[in-house]
């Protein structure tokens, strides 16, 4: 069972993103960014599945945790902080030296690691991480990029020509379409990470999914591992 984080300050709401965010910390001491009931429980479960699917793919996340918000803290917070929700969250800690990411840095990270996340987003099917708003990270004296945020993943309304055209990194497209032997490379990379998905759909709080598919405000485990498995064919491959 995974162990549970708990949030003993909810200091702010969080001044980027549109899905609620609170700015809390834990009892480490550390800093996070918490989704709570506010974000949608489909949301929270793709971060905490997707998140771990990232990590076993080789990205550069954040250490991220369920998080537990207690309902007596809750109820001494101010009123315009009870949207977070009491009971459990998910939590991505936050990166201190680090600053939104600007299309300027672009040219700034290494090619191969803008294609692992153009890659990775493509096969969880993440539109969300376009040029206007890229959830990214950057610590500029490091030279290191953090991904985060990846709420968006398994969306009905993907579209591929918006992802191809407007995904922060979309100029590495013609590389890896290019490129035969970088694609089994990637799904190799993307069967091994497979392996995590049993585990991170079991350690999700219950309440979070469901199994028939019927209700859209909750996770589809089904229907996000038919868009995962795709990567088993060249079908993964087709921008269409």
């Amino acid at each position: 069972m995974t162990q549970m984080l708990e949030i003993v300050e909810i200091i702010r709401p969080a001044t980027q993103g549109v899905n609620k965010a609170f700015v809390c910390r834990g009892e480490d001491d550390l800093l996070y960014y918490v989704k709570g009931k506010s974000a949608g429980r489909r949301r929270q479960c793709c971060e905490w599945v997707v998140g771990h699917l990232a990590k076993a793919f080789g990205l550069p996340v954040p250490t991220f945790h369920l998080a537990n918000i207690p309902a007596n803290l809750l109820a001494e917070a101010r009123p315009e902080f009870q949207i977070l929700g009491a009971g459990v969250a998910f939590a991505s800690e936050a990166q201190q030296l680090s600053q939104w990411f600007e299309p300027s840095y672009v040219q700034e990270v290494p090619k191969p690691l803008r294609k692992d996340v153009l890659v990775f987003d493509w096969w969880v099917q993440n539109d969300d991480r376009l040029e206007s708003n890229p959830n990214l990270l950057w610590n500029a004296s490091a030279q290191n990029l953090h991904v985060i945020d990846h709420d968006a993943a398994f969306s009905p309304d993907f579209f591929p020509t918006i992802f191809r055209n407007y995904h922060i990194f979309q100029q590495d497209w013609a590389d890896v379409l290019g490129d035969w032997v970088q694609q089994a490379e990637y799904a190799s990379r993307m069967q091994a990470a497979l392996a995590i998905w049993q585990t991170a759909c079991d350690n999700a709080p219950p309440d979070w999914i469901d199994a028939t598919g019927s209700q859209r405000d909750l996770f589809h485990p089904a229907a996000a591992l038919a868009v995962l498995t795709r990567c088993s064919t060249t079908e993964i491959w087709r921008m269409e």
